[in-house]
């Protein structure tokens, strides 16, 4: 001990004496306090903050500046409304256009590993060390030799105590923690001004630059010249007066690159699935007013644009069904109105039919039609607390995924789920629909011969005062019905529209 003490008296920084440390010491931490408080100050908004996603947009801005002005240009252009716009301009199939873009990505994101991209991911290592050094409190530190410094009002030391190295070892010990194998470059100066830029959306001036600069070449300095690995343990051994404590480093490893391509891939995987949701509600959007006239979309309760935009907003996952659902929604409400269900359900219980099979096919086409009113109330309810899609629980993995990666997994399985049943439910109710509009139609042709060959009694039944309002509204609306399927033939697998019924 008595060595160490001696080690440490001889220092040019004049830090200890007669076993009590000076006010040299405290200065050097003051020198700390003042130049990493700036730099935690872009750090802790950037990179380092609570916020993972958002750390994780910055860093990805960062690896960005890494590629060249042509490739940038590249990069940009995958973007998804820049993506959008190019399919809904083009004349080239959309597919193929799809497959450029995805091999334009694929080009751009095997430039990652070149020594240029490793040595940003180096360079945003160095800067999670940087950050946890920034962040720590120096003032205490300080407060301890003057109790009255406070960092805001007083820019210098005033009265100034000697404290002994007792009650300083554990925190010392903190710092040596986050310390080893420290040091600053150039590649780390320009990675902080470029963090502020980002942040700020302007180009620093040379004086903000020069500022950055002369920070972290002030705290590079004390902990190379001043603060170095061997004066802490030294420091700590003689506060702890245990020359026998094992020392450890934090171990710093960054994932940004690696990241960066999970990242780009989920979103253009997403991106893409959107444009061809978008190409195709576009495409039907004539279709559809042409369908429904002034008569707004029904609204399906939570899966909708705006539980969209929240999902858009914070994940890179989407719902990729909503206007199909909307339009069936709409379909049923419009024009399977009361009157025209209940000729169907007469038909099936009131008809006379010559072929036992074809009354239980069309028996089991009218039951799936009245289920689909339920099935969707059961998928909007499915959002309810307690339900398969908990609304509560899809936020909650959202706002949870901005501290803990692991979350957004969980939300981007959610989603697929959600969006899977949704498609089965689309897929579903469109199949029950065309075979509808199929038997109607041969109903309709029956109906008009001098001898029904399918339905003995289907003109009786059509023509009845209970029925004949809706037999003649199932009539009128055929054509409805054709634009409806064809419509829903853009999201789902259903057979011929124009087959003829014979």
């Amino acid at each position: 001990m008595h060595k160490i003490e001696n080690e440490l008296k001889i220092l040019p920084s004049q830090i200890i004496k007669n076993g009590l440390l000076q006010p040299n010491f405290a200065e050097i931490f003051r020198v700390l306090y003042e130049n990493t408080k700036p730099i935690d100050d872009i750090l802790s908004r950037t990179i380092s903050s609570e916020d993972i996603q958002r750390n994780a947009r910055f860093e990805n801005e960062l690896i960005l500046t890494g590629f060249d002005a042509e490739s940038q240009d590249k990069m940009e252009k995958l973007e998804y409304e820049n993506r959008k716009s190019e399919i809904m301009e083009s004349d080239t199939a959309m597919n193929k256009l799809l497959e450029t873009q995805k091999r334009s990505l694929e080009s751009l994101l095997k430039q990652l590993n070149s020594p240029g991209f490793i040595k940003i991911d180096d360079t945003l290592c160095s800067l999670k060390q940087l950050a946890d050094i920034c962040h720590f409190n120096y003032i205490n530190i300080v407060r301890l030799f003057d109790q009255d410094f406070d960092g805001l009002t007083s820019s210098s030391l005033g009265v100034v105590g000697f404290v002994s190295p007792q009650p300083l070892a554990p925190i010392l010990q903190d710092l040596y923690y986050l310390t080893g194998n420290f040091h600053i470059n150039q590649a780390e100066v320009r990675a902080v001004c470029a963090l502020k830029q980002i942040l700020h959306g302007k180009r620093l001036d040379e004086a903000e630059k020069e500022s950055i600069s002369k920070n972290l070449k002030m705290i590079n300095s004390v902990f190379s010249q001043y603060l170095t690995s061997d004066v802490l343990k030294k420091l700590i051994c003689l506060g702890r007066k245990d020359t026998n404590i094992t020392f450890q480093f934090a171990t710093y490893r960054s994932n940004s690159l690696k990241n960066f391509i999970e990242y780009m891939q989920k979103r253009f995987a997403s991106d893409t699935e959107r444009i061809k949701g978008e190409v195709k509600d576009y495409t039907v959007s004539f279709e559809i007013k042409e369908l429904f006239g002034n008569e707004p979309l029904e609204l399906i309760h939570v899966y909708n644009a705006d539980t969209n935009e929240f999902l858009r907003v914070n994940t890179p996952y989407s719902f990729v069904w909503i206007t199909p659902l909307q339009v069936i929604k709409t379909f049923m409400s419009v024009f399977m109105t009361s009157s025209v269900r209940t000729v169907l359900n007469n038909i099936v219980i009131e008809g006379f039919f010559n072929n036992q099979n074809y009354k239980a096919d069309f028996s089991s086409t009218i039951y799936a039609l009245n289920e689909i009113d339920n099935q969707i109330k059961e998928f909007e309810e499915s959002f309810g607390r307690g339900g398969k899609n908990n609304e509560a629980e899809l936020r909650g993995l959202v706002q949870d995924s901005r501290t803990n990666a692991d979350f957004l997994k969980k939300v981007g399985t959610m989603v697929d789920n959600i969006n899977n049943q949704a498609h089965k439910l689309i897929q579903e109710t469109s199949k029950t629909l065309y075979q509808l509009y199929l038997e109607i139609g041969e109903l309709i042709i029956d109906s008009k011969k001098s001898k029904s060959d399918m339905v003995s009694n289907i003109k009786v039944l059509l023509s009845s005062a209970r029925n004949h309002d809706g037999a003649g509204m199932i009539e009128q609306q055929q054509e409805n019905w054709k634009l409806f399927l064809k419509i829903m033939k853009n999201y789902a697998i259903i057979g011929e529209i124009d087959k003829d019924h014979e």
